[in-house]
């Protein structure tokens, strides 16, 4: 039985085929390929929404949330997208974690590019959404949204964001090494993102995600020490694919 939907979007189909047959594109494919990446902009747009949103609801209510409040709106947040989205796109919502797996041969070179840019228009919608939601609860006009800074010495944000990204993307792939279920995904990674915003979360954001970083920064126009939530979460990635890569079970990855 067709749904409503699928007969709204019949006329949308009938125009788009055609297009794909005469540049001699892989339908089924092309079909998979953008089902991927729209599960990559909505569970980034949800992972951002609870992340960011939390740290600045937690700002404009001065406080109320707490460390542990807001450490586990990001992990429940970040468990219920995963969930939702592991079987479309593997749920990365993460470009640190995209990189990860194409530097470990889990995510083909064609797609990393695709999977970062979905990643980036979900953080970037979800911003705009927080920046009609939230922007008048303080009466001080615009707000941050929950852009990432560091309040101490830069050092110590570059640092504490390499580590806690490390640990979240070696988690990462060796549970994709050995075939995890997406509820063990999910309640792994989500108790992992709590605990490491409780931990940094007041010491650089505990971003571990460019992406959960660009969103709000971008619509804020807060840029403060913007480079250090791509370049530490990406040598985050890079450090724990190659710890990764000598630590794996190779028997186990070569199905013997």
């Amino acid at each position: 039985m067709v749904s409503p939907i699928e007969q709204a979007l019949a006329p949308v189909g009938r125009v788009v085929n055609p297009l794909l047959g005469a540049l001699s594109l892989d339908r089924a494919s092309n079909q998979a390929s953008a089902r991927q990446l729209m599960a990559e902009v909505l569970g980034t747009f949800g992972l951002v929404l609870f992340c960011a949103g939390s740290a600045h609801v937690n700002w404009w209510s001065g406080g109320q949330l707490g460390a542990l409040g807001v450490g586990l709106v990001n992990g429940f947040g970040v468990a219920v997208m995963i969930f939702a989205f592991w079987a479309i796109s593997g749920a990365h919502l993460n470009p640190a974690v995209s990189l990860g797996l194409w530097l470990t041969g889990k995510l083909p070179g064609r797609k990393l590019a695709p999977y970062v840019g979905a990643q980036l228009v979900g953080a970037l919608i979800a911003s705009s959404v927080m920046h009609g939601l939230f922007r008048n609860h303080t009466g001080e006009g615009e707000s941050w949204l929950g852009a990432n800074f560091s309040e101490g010495p830069l050092i110590q944000a570059f640092g504490t964001e390499i580590v806690i990204t490390f640990f979240l993307v070696y988690a990462i792939l060796m549970m994709a090494e050995r075939g995890r279920s997406a509820t063990v995904f999910a309640v792994a990674v989500g108790l992992y993102v709590a605990a490491a915003v409780t931990l940094a979360g007041s010491v650089s954001g505990a971003s571990m995600n460019p992406a959960r970083a660009f969103g709000p920064a971008a619509i804020a126009w807060f840029w403060d020490d913007h480079w250090v939530y791509w370049v530490a979460p990406g040598l985050g990635a890079l450090f724990a694919s190659i710890f990764f890569a000598v630590l794996r079970d190779r028997s186990r990855s070569d199905g013997g």
